[in-house]
């Protein structure tokens, strides 16, 4: 011990005795210097939480000591021969304050490297007087909060040879400063300006960048126009990245060689990745990423064998991906998700020894996965979902050593999934949505380090004992829904076991016929869904011990028998969500009428019958969801929920006046009931934005409160009821955000009110059959939202007028004017700017207000020989329905732009000349009418194309000659074309012979019915849901967009419902 020590002391005196040594030979820095740097660190405070951005910060400064050789000072250089201040480094030195005109800093005059990065400079500019600072060769002030223009003296250190200004993102370079830097500078190798706001500069300045210039850096600059190809030809040029919005980017096509060994261009307009690439023999990085790039990609990305890092991810990449990926050996990341690629997987990048990241995700490649790999054993994630995928799941996934992350959903593999033996460290396994058939192997039992395994919406069959789990005591969340032939069970009924951290268990779909056993003892499970299976009966003491629950499930197991044993009384303490729908339940049972913590309840579509009452049910103030729709419900006593915010009582049984709801109410559905009386005024008292009323299809009375005009009411829903007087003014006082008014079938009178062109967000008007008497209003064409626009039925008159205001009724898609007594000539202005007619083809595939979870837009339209009710309205329906009015006049040829068009109908007018051969470009036509007006000459040929029309009526009119043959005209009947006895050929009995003269034109008096429906051919009306295929029918093979139609149906669609259930 004693020698130890002895030996200890001895290295503590050399040491001591060599610092000595060298102080005593180092030269003092000069004290003006030294009281400089003694004022300039007293200018700040010290603030290290401030350096958010070091990784590690130290307040330097507070270790220096006025009196003592500055030259010691941490952060400070010397020269060896002057003992002037060379070199000053105080980056993430915990800095707070600016560095004023006036600091001592400027005093050091000898400074030629300066690094105050990562400190806190309060958003000052940066002084001009480091200008004066002429023998910097280094200066570095990236992320220390400067703000303001750069000044122009920055150019004045013309010995700089790295100037770092990144991340400072208030900082602006002006067009005029920054060419004088960059001509200056002659010296210059490293410029970062990442950060800095660019968008003054023009890029054609970097052609006048020193060409000693090894290091650009340029990301997130704000800069604008066209890069100057012939930057990459600069010799020594190592290191390349740029990103903006706004540039665009071109890469040299020829004669492309160098050092570079990086090159990243990001969020910018590179479109294109040429062949040249491959001539970089020394690139290391090439990161491309969501830079608008197109094409393929070039197999000359075979050459850069020095490659580390290759992302091309969120482009619009096209063609196969080349299996030349396995000559780049050195690659740690291989990114190419969210492209457009197709073709096999390339096989060869499984067999990258050093690859730690690997993404084909978002794509359209196909083929099977390789039987087994000989790479990736550094690889922690791999991610494959959203392809094509096929066949089967093999064991090597299972076992990567170091995989932690394995994601194959969303493609068509059919599995099975192999048996393995070597366990990998999985911590998450997505094989959702995919056709994977067999059982779930016994080996998943073996991954004890597993987190998340999501197994739903396969076609996983088999029996598989959930005690073979038991030891995966890390799972999290298992989600094995959507899974019909799957059968759970567990070894025996009396099972203890537990797995302490599952919190989520998703077992919807999956054919279980009791509830499970093994579930009894999952005390820590927050979400469980057993919904959509064959659960007959729920006792309270199945929960006993699951007092954690959040979220429970059990809609639509039908039916269900929820015991109402008095001798257990369960509350669950933390249940906030609970949905019983479709279960068949005609009563409350105890463990319903006592859940005192339910924020969430669904009981919708059941056959609950009587009163809900504030005494019978405990259901407190923390309601904030109710459901009770579909139900035989009579009386609801709602007042006492004092924090709901959504309410849906529709298709039930009340009766009597509306009960207000809530102050805190912001969606109320009670459509389909028999209320009576007047909407009380005290429904304007709802606190929140956005409100959504659905009071339709009851007997309610009266007028609107004007109250409700005042209000930020998002959907307003009094169809089919009994209310009257005008109509009140909406969007006024600033509420602007009413979407949908709907006031179908009521008994309103007067004009509109001129209030309603304030609604810049509606969308859909409705203000059928009511007793409206005004002139078309053609104000509301200035509405930039507004997709359906209905006023049948009603008193509307005069002339459709074009005042010229601009493009009127841009996004208009559906107009029905029909049953009016509007005069005068078609709208051909109209007809023009219809644009929302013209272009559906450009429109996703969904319906009208998809976001929304409670209300859905409806519409009644007449079509196809009688009135259809959509009960939600396709984005890509188009209809404009004219018809039973007094227009006359022509058809335009204007009317063939609006392409879009599904239902077309001028019938009962007094239109007159020929029918425009344009309708022949109107290629989504279904049902087109124009019967009963005063048409003549011949139906022109153009109309056999139309391959979507399933019911034409061109009856009572003076059409004469042959009717087209072939298609769909040849499955139309005489009752289409009956009244025109001019006309010959199939159908008609009429021949078409050589010496038959055609009938004589016999003008009569139109017969103006006030509908005027020929309900002679309404028996070949089809349903509603048969519109809505024939729509996608013609949209998917008209246009071939909707390629992810499949997929929606099939996997999107209850995903989507049942994960926004799971986190609702």
């Amino acid at each position: 011990m004693k020698e130890w020590l002895i030996s200890s002391y001895f290295v503590l005196f050399s040491l001591f005795f060599a610092y000595n040594a060298y102080a005593s030979t180092l030269l003092s820095c000069p004290h003006d210097q030294s009281v400089a740097l003694i004022q300039f660190s007293n200018s700040f405070s010290i603030d290290c939480l401030q350096s958010w951005e070091c990784q590690v910060s130290q307040a330097k400064t507070m270790w220096w000591k006025k009196g003592t050789n500055c030259c010691l000072w941490d952060g400070i250089k010397c020269g060896t021969e002057t003992g002037n201040v060379i070199g000053l480094d105080l980056s993430c030195s915990c800095l707070a304050g600016p560095i004023s005109s006036n600091s001592t800093l400027f005093l050091l005059r000898h400074l030629q490297e300066l690094n105050l990065a990562g400190n806190n400079f309060n958003m000052f500019p940066i002084a001009p007087q480091f200008g004066q600072l002429t023998s910097l060769t280094h200066l570095n002030i990236s992320t220390s909060s400067f703000s303001g223009k750069i000044p122009h003296e920055i150019s004045h250190l013309s010995k700089l040879s790295s100037l770092d200004l990144s991340d400072n993102y208030h900082l602006m370079f002006e067009g005029h400063v920054f060419e004088n830097v960059v001509g200056n500078l002659t010296q210059l190798r490293h410029l970062l300006l990442s950060g800095a706001n660019m968008s003054l500069v023009e890029p054609a300045s970097f052609l006048n960048v020193s060409s000693y210039i090894t290091t650009l850096t340029l990301g997130a600059t704000k800069l604008q126009g066209k890069f100057p190809e012939d930057v990459f030809h600069f010799p020594r040029l190592q290191e390349f990245s740029v990103s903006g919005s706004y540039l665009e980017v071109k890469f040299p096509k020829t004669n492309w060689s160098g050092p570079l060994k990086s090159l990243q261009v990001s969020f910018s307009y590179l479109q294109e990745l040429p062949n040249s690439i491959g001539n970089l023999r020394s690139l290391e990085i090439l990161d491309l990423r969501n830079s608008n790039l197109r094409g393929t990609i070039p197999t000359t990305l075979a050459n850069l064998t020095h490659l580390r890092y290759l992302d091309l991810s969120y482009n619009n990449l096209v063609g196969q991906i080349s299996d030349s990926f396995g000559n780049l050996t050195n690659l740690i990341h291989l990114s190419l998700r969210d492209n457009k690629l197709s073709g096999l997987l390339p096989v060869s990048a499984f067999n990258l020894p050093q690859v730690q990241v690997l993404e084909f995700s978002n794509n359209s490649l196909v083929g099977s996965l390789p039987s087994k790999v000989c790479g990736l054993s550094r690889l922690p994630k791999l991610y494959l979902d959203h392809n094509f995928l096929s066949g089967r799941v093999p064991s090597w996934l299972f076992s990567l050593p170091s995989l932690k992350v394995l994601s194959l959903h969303n493609n068509r593999l059919t599995g099975p999934i192999d048996e393995f033996d070597k366990v990998a460290p999985l911590e998450v396994v997505d094989l959702f949505s995919n056709e994977i058939q067999g059982p779930i192997p016994y080996s998943f039992s073996q991954l004890v380090n597993l987190i998340d395994i999501d197994l739903s919406f396969n076609d996983l069959s088999g029996s598989f004992e959930m005690d073979k789990l038991s030891n995966l005591s890390k799972l999290v969340s298992m989600d094995l829904s959507n899974n019909t032939l799957l059968s759970l069970s567990s070894a025996s009924s009396n099972t203890t076991y537990s797995l302490p951290n599952l919190s989520t268990l998703l077992l919807s779909s999956c054919n279980i016929r009791e509830f499970p056993n093994f579930v009894r003892n999952l005390e820590g499970l927050t979400s469980l869904d057993l919904s959509y299976n064959k659960v007959r009966v729920i006792e309270a003491d199945m929960f006993l011990k699951l007092k954690n629950l959040l979220y429970l499930d059990l809609s639509h197991n039908n039916p269900l028998f929820v015991s109402n044993n008095s001798q257990v009384s369960l509350v669950l303490p933390n249940l906030n969500s609970l949905s019983l729908s479709s279960c068949n339940i005609t009563k409350f049972s105890n463990f319903l009428t006592t859940q005192e913590s339910l924020r969430e309840l669904d009981l919708s579509n059941n056959s609950i019958q009587g009163q809900i009452t504030k005494e019978e049910i405990n259901w407190r103030s923390k309601l904030q969801f109710v459901d009770l729709s579909d139900n035989l419900l009579t009386v609801v006593e709602y007042s006492s929920w004092q924090n709901l915010q959504v309410l849906n009582l529709g298709s039930n049984l009340l009766e009597g006046p509306l009960p207000p709801p809530p102050p805190s109410t912001s969606v109320l559905l009670i459509s389909k009931n028999k209320l009576i009386g007047e909407i009380p005024p005290s429904i304007c008292n709802l606190s929140h934005s956005d409100i959504v009323l659905d009071l339709s299809h009851n007997n309610l009375s009266g007028a609107i409160p004007r109250c409700l005009g005042l209000r930020n009411i998002y959907v307003l829903d009094l169809q089919m009821n009994h209310l009257h007087g005008t109509i009140p003014d909406f969007c006024v006082k600033g509420s602007h955000e009413l979407h949908t008014l709907n006031l179908n079938n009521n008994d309103f009178d007067g004009p509109l009110p001129m209030s309603l062109a304030n609604c810049h967000n509606l969308e859909v008007l409705n203000l059928g059959n009511n007793k409206i008497n005004d002139t078309f209003p053609h104000w509301l064409g200035t509405l930039p939202r507004l997709q359906v626009l209905v006023l049948r039925a009603n008193y509307f008159y005069g002339q459709i007028i074009d005042l010229r205001i601009g493009s009127p009724f841009l996004t208009l898609r559906i107009l029905d004017l029909s049953h009016n007594k509007l005069s005068g000539y078609l709208p051909t202005t109209y007809f023009r700017t219809f644009q929302g007619m013209m272009s559906l083809g450009d429109n996703q595939m969904r319906y009208m207000d998809d976001g929304s979870y409670y209300y859905q837009d409806s519409l009644v339209v007449t079509m196809k020989g009688g009135d259809f009710e959509l009960e939600r309205i396709l984005t890509i329906f188009a209809a404009l329905d004219m018809s039973s009015n007094r227009f006359e006049g022509i058809i335009p040829e204007e009317v063939g732009n609006l392409i879009s068009l599904q239902v077309l109908n001028f019938s009962h007018n007094h239109l007159t000349g020929h029918i425009p051969s344009s309708l022949g470009n109107v290629a989504a036509l279904e049902s087109l009418d124009l019967s009963c007006n005063r048409l003549v000459g011949e139906i022109p040929s153009q109309l056999a194309g139309l391959n979507f029309l399933e019911v034409l009526n061109l009856a009572e009119n003076h059409l004469v000659g042959l009717i087209p043959q072939g298609k769909q005209f040849n499955t139309f009947l005489n009752d289409s074309y009956i009244g025109n006895t001019g006309l010959c050929g199939f159908p008609v009995s009429k021949g078409c012979g050589q010496n038959e003269p055609p009938a004589p034109v016999v003008y009569e008096h139109d017969n103006d019915s006030a509908f005027g429906l020929d309900w002679k051919f309404v028996v070949m009306g089809y349903s509603c849901g048969l519109v809505f295929g024939f729509s996608a029918g013609y949209i998917m093979m008209t246009i071939r967009k909707p390629k992810w139609l499949v997929g929606m149906i099939q996997r999107a669609g209850n995903k989507l419902v049942r994960r926004f259930k799971k986190y609702r």
